[in-house]
């Protein structure tokens, strides 16, 4: 059985997309496509690069990823991706996503035009960390004519590239709408002011899926990654009780 797979943002949540592949892995499910936006992006062009999930979780572990989110002077944004850049062309063996060897889609916002783009080819860094640049935090992203930041603000489940393709699409969303507690600082303020805002494109979106998986990650923040292990386990956990049925 084959299905295309589309991964929602959601920060340290995005974890759980790993556990959804490892599930769909094992019960003899291959992702044929994947569309996918910020923390998805990551999770979904690694996976299309070659790496199991086994092996994502094992990078996750070694590296220390906030290290390479370096701050700057405040401009268009607090981080910069410079580090991060020099290490996923590191770990990424593709330049281009045309190259990649499974179909992928990066989901992506032009801020100066307000277009959401959807790059299934062209220079993978820079587009995969364009879509995870949120923004007041990150540094927009120039890419030739655009500058892109989180696809998510305006489509954070992207089916869009997958409608009328003959696989089952299969949408992970990672981001319950649960607040257990009270943000703490700016950046949580930022990321729940965003999350609450994309709240209706993702509405949309799941109506147009044919399966959608939602791991329940209710009193987990979108900066738990010292919980990785738990938040894979959920995504696993729901990923294969949903998708035994359809094998």
């Amino acid at each position: 059985m084959k299905v295309d797979l589309i991964l929602s943002g959601g920060a340290a949540r995005g974890i759980a997309h790993i556990g959804v592949l490892k599930a769909l892995e094992d019960l003899g499910i291959e992702v044929d496509v994947i569309s996918c936006v910020s923390a998805g992006a990551i999770v979904g062009v690694f996976y299309s690069a070659g790496y199991k999930p086994d092996e994502m979780m094992g990078l996750l572990k070694e590296i220390n990823w906030f290290t390479l989110l370096r701050p700057k002077i405040p401009g268009l944004g607090f981080i910069s991706f410079r580090k991060a850049e020099r290490k996923l062309r590191e770990l990424i063996d593709f330049e281009r996503l045309e190259d990649l060897p499974k179909r992928v889609y990066v989901c992506s916002l032009d801020i100066k035009s307000g277009e959401t783009l959807y790059f299934s080819e062209g220079d993978l860094v820079p587009i995969l960390l364009g879509s995870c640049a949120l923004p007041g935090i990150f540094e927009p992203v120039a890419y030739g004519k655009y500058l892109l930041v989180d696809g998510g603000i305006t489509d954070n489940l992207p089916v869009k590239p997958l409608i009328g393709k003959k696989n089952r699409k299969v949408g992970v969303e990672v981001n319950p709408l649960y607040f257990e507690r009270e943000p703490t600082n700016v950046i949580s303020i930022l990321i729940r002011s965003f999350l609450l805002a994309v709240r209706s494109n993702v509405n949309k979106s799941k109506d147009m899926c044919d399966i959608v998986i939602e791991p329940d990650l209710r009193g987990y923040s979108y900066l738990d990654v010292g919980r990785m292990e738990e938040i894979y386990e959920i995504g696993y956990r729901s990923a294969y009780k949903i998708m035994e049925d359809y094998v």
